[in-house]
């Protein structure tokens, strides 16, 4: 870490530029690692080549094998990790101005399409650089199979029935007219797969578009990206000449490639996360799944939704679930449009008038930042271990103004915070890249000393008794590891069984919540069939994100967050128990090593040691390590997945309602539905499939 990892003659250069900015010290940096990186591949380059030459020259074949083996050792070690992505999540409700502060971040105002007047972002848009000079969007669509998935539902929201005017009915209406024209709106599912849409679609379900300017090819995909919306005045038919606008509910995500950025390291991805989720299975995957690769997670809420709404803390929850389920290894609260004030307004609530526009603005934002720092500190407290790194980080939430940035008519550069932002992401990507290069560096140096130990005179008399024995020592080893992460395990234990406890207690009230509101009911009785259709989670515009099997298993999360984060924080370093059980292994295996080796004495004992702990120990930490990322996940999402599996039957049936008080009936028929499982053990169950995905982690 630190400077410590450069060369020195980079540092003493850095040291004599006080007045360099730091912006400029992380580029600088950047371009050392990559010197770094080419030097190392020309030098494994070479090394690879020299081994291939002197393979010949050995008569003895266990010889050659072991210079094979080593040659391919080095091929497959040739780093390129300035090339490994870094994602970054903008995580938001529509109109938060997700896409304003991207386009401000990459220094391309307007580039993606922003809200205005019109619903914007009907999709996951992940936008990353390249050495190409073209600027290219990839529009990729549903297959016919996933739309016709979604299709089946849509039909079955868009049913003549109770709440004629509800928002989910008219926006199912409006996909299937647009995909098949007006004329659709009385047909069945049937008869929509026969029909012909209207629409053009390419056969590939991709579209590509490429353009030398910026503003070209914004221009082209900005119909693919944009939503319409019955808010918004949408019509499903419209002019041949915008055949493009009327695909937009067939498109499940966009890639957007750009040339490289002056402002931002190449490698670093965006990916602009719309809403809490989507009604289309695919799409709502794919909303998932990004959301658990992003290493970090900006969740994005404007200033005025900040301070009278609490959908920013909905959305706070959904991204502190990456830390348990994903990669997530930072996240932010990003306050956009912070420029916006009311003076006379904020001079009257704070009895203070001789406050200017300017200083009012920035006095605001503090007295932001320091409200909901502390609200999100609490709140992650609850989530996370206490030694998490996000709990301690001086930044935990950011007021920016991308109009401020463009126009500078209120606020300097600075003071809108996207330098801030920028400087960020430079420190997190060297600091990524850094340890990376450095893993490549000390593989590499251990494979040269035992290329170099060749040239020793070897004992063979104890080499077959030596592999025996070592081979017998990883096997036992593992055994010890798999006993230890077992044990690990154990302290999940109670507060598991303290969860189901509370789960049963709370449940009835739990459900309620859901099926009976006392305000804003109007329209909900087509929420709650898109809720059955969708087997307990539905995204609503109106009453957001539902999900009945989450709001089951909270209890139970609630009382193993704490405990779940110690265990499973890998990508957190050291705070993690299950990590602390691999080091073990990994000290306990080295040490055991040096002992076994020193019983057959050679010349080159350092050297083959070195290569033992690099390829027997670190492997295994390596992979162990890659298995339980891949797995946690899972691991965590295992209740919700058991009572969704439990109250399937009643989701279906509960969807099939229809007719003069279908809400009663489908409200009757979940409610009683739940309360039917419970007594058959459903939360038990849920516990016990758990404990079961713990022990094949082992």
């Amino acid at each position: 870490g630190g400077s410590d990892d450069l060369p020195s003659g980079t540092c003493q250069k850095k040291v004599c530029k006080r007045d360099q900015n730091p912006e400029d010290m992380e580029e600088e940096a950047l371009k050392d690692y990559k010197k770094m990186q080419d030097d190392l591949n020309h030098v494994l380059d070479e090394s690879t080549r020299k081994l291939s030459e002197s393979i010949s020259e050995h008569s003895l074949s266990e010889k050659r094998k072991g210079i094979e083996y080593l040659k391919n050792r080095l091929t497959g070690l040739k780093p390129e990790v300035l090339l490994d992505p870094i994602y970054i999540g903008l995580f938001g409700s529509t109109g938060a101005g997700k896409s304003t502060l991207l386009n401000t971040i990459i220094d391309k105002n307007y580039f993606l399409p922003v809200s205005g007047n019109k619903a914007c972002t009907s999709c996951v848009v992940q936008v990353n650089t390249s050495h190409s000079k073209q600027h290219e969007a990839k529009i990729h669509l549903l297959t016919d199979e996933e739309w016709k998935d979604e299709l089946k539902d849509l039909v079955a929201l868009a049913s003549p029935d109770e709440d004629e005017d509800s928002t989910e009915r008219k926006e199912a209406l409006l996909k299937i007219c647009t995909i098949y024209g007006t004329k659709a709106e009385s047909k069945t599912y049937e008869e929509l797969c026969r029909m012909k849409p209207i629409v053009q679609i390419p056969n590939s379900r991709c579209i590509t578009l490429r353009e030398t300017k910026g503003e070209d090819l914004s221009e082209k995909m900005s119909p693919y990206i944009r939503i319409q919306s019955i808010h918004s005045g949408a019509r499903a038919e419209t002019s041949n000449e915008d055949q493009r606008t009327r695909l937009w509910p067939l498109v499940k995500n966009v890639e957007v490639t750009i040339p490289s950025l002056q402002v931002l390291p190449a490698g670093v991805v965006f990916v602009d996360i719309p809403g809490m989720g989507d009604f289309n299975s695919k799409r709502d995957a794919m909303w998932k799944k990004n959301i658990n690769r992003c290493s970090v997670i900006w969740v994005i809420s404007s200033i005025e939704r900040i301070q009278g709404s609490s959908t920013h803390e909905m959305l706070l929850k959904e991204g502190t679930k990456a830390f348990q389920c994903g990669m997530c290894r930072d996240m932010s609260l990003v306050v956009t449009k912070s420029d916006q004030m009311n003076l006379n307004e904020y001079q009257r609530e704070r009895n203070t008038y001789n406050i200017n526009e300017h200083d009012a603005i920035l006095e605001r934002n503090e007295t932001v930042k320091q409200d909901k720092k502390e609200m999100m500190k609490n709140n992650l407290k609850k989530k996370l271990p206490s030694n998490s790194e996000v709990l301690h980080k001086a930044d935990l939430v950011y007021t920016v103004s991308a109009w401020e940035y463009w126009n500078g008519k209120v606020l300097n550069k600075e003071e809108t915070e996207i330098p801030k932002l920028r400087k960020y992401i430079q420190t997190f990507y060297a600091a990524q890249k850094r340890n990376k290069l450095k893993d490549h560096a000390t593989e590499a140096f251990v494979i040269f000393s035992l290329i170099q130990s060749l040239q020793s005179n070897q004992d063979a008399q104890h080499q077959h008794v030596k592999a025996s024995c070592l081979k017998a020592l990883v096997k036992q080893k593992i055994i010890d590891l798999e006993k230890g992460i077992k044990e690990c395990f154990q302290p999940i234990e109670q507060p598991l069984k303290e969860g189901v406890e509370q789960a049963k207690q709370l449940y009835k009230e739990n459900i309620q919540k859901i099926l009976f509101r006392e305000h804003g009911y109007q329209g909900f009785h087509r929420t709650l069939k898109a809720v059955c259709l969708k087997n307990g989670v539905y995204v609503s515009r109106i009453f957001l994100r539902i999900d009945i099997n989450e709001s089951l298993a909270q209890p139970i999360y609630e009382k193993i967050d704490l405990c779940f984060g110690d265990v499973f924080r890998i990508q957190m370093g050291n705070s993690s128990t299950l990590k602390a059980c691999l080091d073990s292994f990994k000290d306990t295996m080295q040490q055991q090593l040096q002992q076994a080796l020193a019983e057959y004495p050679t010349a080159d004992i350092e050297c083959k040691l070195k290569f033992l702990q690099q390829k027997k120990t670190e492997f295994i930490i390596r992979e162990a390590e890659k298995f339980i990322l891949q797995k946690k996940g899972e691991i965590y999402h295992s209740l919700t997945t058991s009572f969704e599996k439990d109250l399937l039957p009643y989701y279906e049936d509960a969807a099939r309602q229809g007719g003069f008080q279908a809400s009663k009936r489908m409200q009757t028929i979940l409610s009683d539905g739940v309360k039917s499982e419970v007594e058959k053990g459903m939360f038990e169950k849920a516990q016990e499939n758990m404990r079961y995905h713990f022990q094949e982690l082992k």
